[in-house]
């Protein structure tokens, strides 16, 4: 038993029997026979963000039909709140909420797998464990990315004055930011796709310990990008759909924002922004507009190398057919070396017979060497020459891996 009391937060570590130091809240729940099954707290973790990301996501677009409902039920620029809008922010909560409560169980598993490992870590699950496992900060992070969000019964607005016209200040609304703000939770989208893929592959991360490779979420993220292109694909086009709805919030509040008062418009803006072409025909008008396209061209010019990366690899020539293409390079440089240097005997011989005639007639010859004809003929032929040395050079060099893969 355990000889020292420590308090739930911040935690201590104990003098006491194995049992003891096993703590986690993952036990309430009948997890205790399987506190030293390292693959089952995996399998836990990644389930608890799965459970995560889907109740953060959902509040997402719980909170659009809140912000939508607002906008479109407003008498001018003054939105009222509706028994019906209260509720869906009652729920944008209860979604909150249980995120929050899996966001907890997420840590508590990630600690659980340290302690399978044998990381020694302070007892039971609070600042002292989270940082000993070094996931403290990501931990506040996250709890810090969930926050943001319409809160029922809260309605305020908020005025900024636009530094670019001498008007009266743009009103939004706590609704407008916070739905703004709640868009941070996108980047979940990417760790939900890594964790869905880490539960179906139990034997990737055994072969990762093997070869000193610590499989984390930022590993399968990168892997999935260069192997998977679709999945590149569906995160650019979810972070561009979202980024023209924050667009939407930053311009529709502005009395005079015709162009970008749609969604329509906001989508055509920010793509022609992210791929740096700019017409320059939809600009927005508000500070918070003029900001987000900033952004918006930061992040089109990663996903453009991103996109770049992605097509590279998929018209890259894998080594087989690298292979068959230097056979058919080599057997083309060969008929060619051939005709070259028929070429090259032909205007020789040719010029050589004219010597002759010219000697018999007395005339001067012309010297094989410094004719422009033979001369042209020769540089054509040591061309194709080197080309064909360096093809043999390139087999010799690729002729183990060949073999290898054959």
């Amino acid at each position: 038993m355990a000889t020292k009391e420590t308090t739930p937060l911040l935690g201590s570590k104990t003098k006491s029997s194995k049992d003891d130091l096993w703590d986690s809240s993952m036990g309430w729940f009948g997890a205790g026979s399987q506190k030293n099954n390292v693959n089952y707290w995996r399998k836990q973790k990644s389930m608890n963000f799965v459970i995560l990301a889907a109740a953060a996501l959902i509040g997402v677009l719980l909170a659009v039909i809140v912000n939508e409902t607002l906008w479109y039920s407003a008498v001018g620029f003054e939105t009222m709140e509706t028994g019906f809008t209260t509720l869906l922010k009652v729920l944008v909560f209860a979604t909150t909420v249980v995120a929050y409560i899996y966001l907890y169980l997420y840590y508590d598993a990630l600690i659980q797998i340290k302690r399978c490992e044998g990381v020694e870590l302070s007892y039971g699950f609070g600042i002292m464990s989270l940082w000993e496992s070094r996931n403290l900060l990501q931990f506040l992070l996250d709890a810090l990315i969930l926050l943001p969000q319409p809160f029922p019964f809260v309605h305020f607005s908020i005025e900024i004055q636009d530094i670019f016209r001498d008007e009266a200040p743009i009103v939004y609304t706590s609704d407008n930011i916070s739905m703004a703000l709640m868009f941070i939770r996108i980047v979940f989208l990417p760790r939900l796709i890594a964790e869905i893929f880490l539960m179906s592959r139990e034997m990737a991360v055994v072969v990762a310990r093997l070869n000193n490779v610590e499989i984390d979420t930022w590993f399968v993220i990168r892997s999935l990008f260069v192997a998977n292109f679709g999945t590149l694909m569906v995160l650019i086009s979810v972070m561009t759909v979202s980024t023209s709805y924050i667009m939407l919030l930053c311009e529709r509040p502005y009395p005079h924002a015709d162009q970008l008062s749609e969604f329509g418009p906001c989508l055509y803006q920010t793509i022609i922004t992210m791929t740096t072409v700019g017409y320059g025909d939809l600009v927005p008008h508000t500070r918070l507009g003029r900001g987000v396209a900033v952004i918006n061209g930061c992040a089109g010019v990663v996903f453009i190398s991103l996109i770049i990366q992605g097509v590279v690899q998929r018209v890259a020539l894998n080594a087989p057919e690298a292979k068959v293409m230097q056979f058919i390079e080599m057997n083309e440089n060969g008929r060619e070396v051939r005709n070259k240097a028929a070429v090259v005997v032909q205007t020789v011989y040719r010029q050589y017979k004219l010597n002759v005639e010219a000697a018999g007639a007395g005339r001067a010859n012309v010297r094989v060497k410094v004719h422009p004809k033979i001369r042209n003929v020769l540089t054509e032929f040591r061309y194709v020459n080197r080309e064909k040395k360096r093809l043999s050079s390139f087999k010799e060099q690729h002729l183990i891996h060949f073999e290898q893969i054959e």
